[in-house]
């Protein structure tokens, strides 16, 4: 039901779009319309090498098959197809400068492991203002994507109870304002405000998180072919952190996974104009995530929280250049790695700490 609700509204939205622009270039005058659209369709194939982020152990684990209940996949590695439609009108609604409004809407289909397929909706509105500036507030939805299969104790239930494992899923709701500036011809700025509520499926409630997240990004452009990006973001995400009714977040015999998290990133752009005709840019980028759980418990009520930090880096390369029949082209790959320090002296490390490699194309076609 989740699921036909969230496809329902992505295609009343785009729908409401492509008839207000219809509707107004279908004036009785016959006058050209005011509104300018474009549609632009996307496909990525990507290979990756450890989709659902197993640490070392846990696919020496699943590749044993000692375990079996851990685990509802057959594989460790997986073909993604990745299917895109973003659809956008324009039009000076007011003297300040143009309004934009952008519907957005992605497919990660898991071909050999279907059970990580989701999708995401994404709905932008914004405003062009005087001196280069804009604004622009923005919604998405990513419904019950899938993690894991994850141990339960059910509620109400005594401590010798055997652990239930069950799917472990979340659906992703944010909500974000977004300006826009420049300080010069050739140093932007960008501030991401966000408000992302996460919910999780109801065996694992007490995990949802409702997240504050502020990000500035600043665009300098070094020399005519070179562009260098710095981000820093920082996210508050406060945890439910309990699952029956009465409890409270300090009173509950449930984890806290509450945390807040660094942003560091760093990108090198370079696009050579003699070099077009082979690519259009090249880019390097970096990135840096630390998460620090906040959990106020003891080490022994919450060993894999308390104290507990995560370090999470990335390294991407990508190359685009024009393709034949005005379809463009995107090559990249993507190593990522996490790493956990914990005060906990049991298997935390074994469980959370991963390599992932993710190596695609991608072809766009703009009309």
């Amino acid at each position: 039901m989740r699921r036909r609700r969230g496809s329902v509204l992505a295609c009343g939205a785009l729908a409401a779009l492509l008839a207000a622009c219809v509707a107004e270039a279908a004036s009785p005058a016959g006058k050209a319309s005011a509104w300018k659209t474009s549609a632009t369709f996307g496909l990525e194939t990507i290979y990756d090498d450890n989709f659902l982020r197993y640490s070392d152990d846990y696919l020496d684990v699943f590749h044993a098959g000692t375990d079996p209940y851990k685990f509802k996949i057959e594989r460790q590695d997986c073909h993604i197809l990745a299917p895109s439609f973003e659809v956008e009108a324009r039009r000076d609604l007011i003297a300040l400068g143009e309004t934009r409004l952008r519907f957005r809407w992605k497919r990660w289909q898991y071909v050999q492991e279907s059970i990580k397929t989701n999708s995401g909706y994404s709905w932008y509105v914004r405003q062009f203002l005087p001196g280069g500036r804009s604004c622009e507030l923005s919604y998405s939805y990513a419904p019950e994507q899938y993690i894991r299969q994850l141990s339960d104790e059910p509620p109400w239930e005594a401590p010798s109870h055997p652990l239930v494992w069950d799917e472990f899923r979340y659906t992703r709701n944010e909500f974000a304002l977004v300006y826009r500036d420049r300080f010069s011809r050739d140093l932007t700025w960008k501030l991401d405000l966000s408000r992302t509520l996460r919910y999780y499926n109801q065996p694992f409630m007490e995990n949802d998180i409702f997240s504050w997240g502020a990000r500035g990004t600043l665009y300098w452009r070094a020399r005519a072919d070179w562009r260098v990006t710095f981000d820093y973001g920082f996210e508050h995400g406060p945890a439910r952190g309990y699952d029956e009714v009465g409890e409270t977040l300090a009173s509950s015999d449930n984890s806290d996974p509450s945390y807040d998290m660094d942003l560091y990133q760093v990108e090198v752009a370079w696009s050579p104009k003699w070099a077009r005709r082979a690519f259009t840019s090249l880019a390097l980028s970096g990135q840096y995530q630390a998460y620090w759980y906040t959990s106020q418990k003891s080490l022994d009520a919450d060993p894999y929280h308390v104290g507990r930090k995560d370090n999470v880096y990335a390294l991407e390369l990508t190359l685009s250049r024009p393709l034949a029949g005005g379809v463009d082209g995107v090559f990249g790959c993507k190593f990522s790695q996490r790493t956990v320090d914990s005060p906990w002296q049991g298997d935390i490390a074994e469980d959370k700490d991963y390599d992932q490699r993710r190596y695609w194309i991608g072809l766009t076609y703009k009309l």
